[in-house]
């Protein structure tokens, strides 16, 4: 489940790579951190990050922080979130059998 969050960085540097104008969006800060978490992605490493299995989760994760930031723009209150949140709380895993 916090995959997508471990993703987070190279879906940064995925959209870097990816998406013209996404690099331009960025705060300088988070330009900064891009130029110390190596760049944008080269082709060998887009490939390698979309063989993740939660990359397209963390791309997606990506985005809503991204939307996250801009100024003035309205949240949802609390009863817009709490049915999720009650959902994921009361979400159990399946069991996964012993390794041996």
């Amino acid at each position: 489940m916090l995959q997508p969050i471990r993703l987070h960085v190279a879906a940064k540097r995925y959209l870097c790579a990816t998406e013209p104008g996404y690099r331009d969006r960025l705060s300088p800060a988070s330009l900064r951190s891009l130029a110390l978490q190596g760049g944008a992605f080269s082709p060998a490493e887009l490939e390698r990050f979309l063989c993740e299995p939660h990359a397209i989760d963390a791309i997606a994760l990506r985005r809503w922080d991204d939307q996250a930031k801009i100024a003035g723009r309205a949240t949802p209150g609390w009863a817009h979130f709490r049915t999720v949140l009650e959902r994921a709380c009361l979400h159990r895993p399946a069991r996964q059998p012993a390794v041996a």
